[in-house]
């Protein structure tokens, strides 16, 4: 399952990348994502609005994935502690400025990185913990 779950969050990463790099290199009305491209020779042309929807799934994804390494984590020490609190602190901030651009392709990708970044923290924890009672 773990080993699923890195799969998963590895994905992620290169969705968001892709999307982030494709949208900084075309204009937003020829943007083409190679994933969604077709088997025929003219690729599927993917709007702006197509990626935040993918970005927003993929943020809610992290969301429900990171609630579920938060319960499955034991205690943490006290500098990833903070860093988890400091990176709680910018989703909200992104999630403000959200409220305000909800079309934000990179609000939306910067949400993602940093529930990325999240998963990452309690993934890593998950680990050590898991390390430590396998070793007993």
């Amino acid at each position: 399952y773990r080993h699923g779950a890195w799969l998963a969050v590895a994905a992620s990463f290169v969705l968001v990348i892709s999307v982030v790099v494709l949208n900084t290199q075309r204009p937003p009305t020829e943007l083409i994502a190679p994933e969604f491209a077709t088997s025929g020779s003219n690729p599927a042309s993917v709007t702006v609005k197509d990626n935040i929807d993918a970005l927003i799934g993929l943020s809610q994804s992290m969301e429900e994935q990171v609630a579920q390494l938060r319960m499955e984590t034991g205690s943490m020490p006290a500098e990833s502690a903070v860093y988890v609190a400091e990176l709680e602190d910018l989703i909200a901030q992104v999630d403000s400025e959200l409220s305000v651009t909800p079309d934000s392709i990179d609000l939306w990708g910067q949400r993602v990185n940093l529930m990325l970044d999240l998963a990452q923290i309690y993934q890593q924890q998950w680990e050590i913990d898991y390390g430590r009672m396998a070793s007993l």
